[in-house]
């Protein structure tokens, strides 16, 4: 008797978890896709830059609009250069001459070099709405980012690369 009411709470036992571990899993599936860090970046615009430099409210209207400005720009370059990064290190085969890869590479450090030049005039048209004081703080953070990409854990360092070749 004492067996089997201990096999009958085992087995009870067993179905919760089950229950539970299906209900974990259909949460996991089910839930909405942002996340409430997600839903807050969303509604204030340019979030860590204004939020470090403390934008007043219509410095935060002139950012976002320089910001829509900028991305309108860079967007229809981002596909050809991905294109020409995927091109440049198919050339890894040694049966390409050196003339390919170097006209391969011209290719697409010009390309690059296209948007970083938008992304200097962008941040010199940010830095057009800041006060003397953010706008230090605003080329602080500007020499500092360089050196960001390599402070960054390397998976994220990874997941970067992989988002960036698609």
């Amino acid at each position: 008797m004492n067996e089997q009411r201990r096999t009958r709470s085992l087995l009870g036992l067993i179905l919760a978890l089950v229950a539970l571990n299906i209900g974990l899993l259909t949460w996991i599936w089910v839930r909405p896709t942002t996340t409430e860090h997600r839903r807050n970046r969303s509604s204030h615009v340019g979030t860590f830059l204004a939020d470090t430099l403390r934008f007043t409210p219509q410095q935060r209207q002139q950012l976002a609009a320089l910001q829509k400005a900028y991305f309108r720009q860079v967007e229809p370059r981002q596909k050809p250069l991905r294109q020409a990064r995927k091109a440049y290190f198919r050339l890894a085969d040694s049966s390409f001459t050196d003339a390919q890869r170097r006209r391969q590479a011209l290719a697409f450090h010009q390309q690059a070099a296209e948007i970083d030049l938008l992304t200097l005039a962008h941040f010199d048209r940010v830095a057009e709405i800041c006060t003397p004081a953010q706008r230090t703080l605003l080329n602080k953070l500007l020499s500092e980012l360089p050196s960001r990409a390599f402070r960054m854990p390397r998976t994220k360092r990874n997941g970067m690369a992989a988002d960036s070749t698609r």
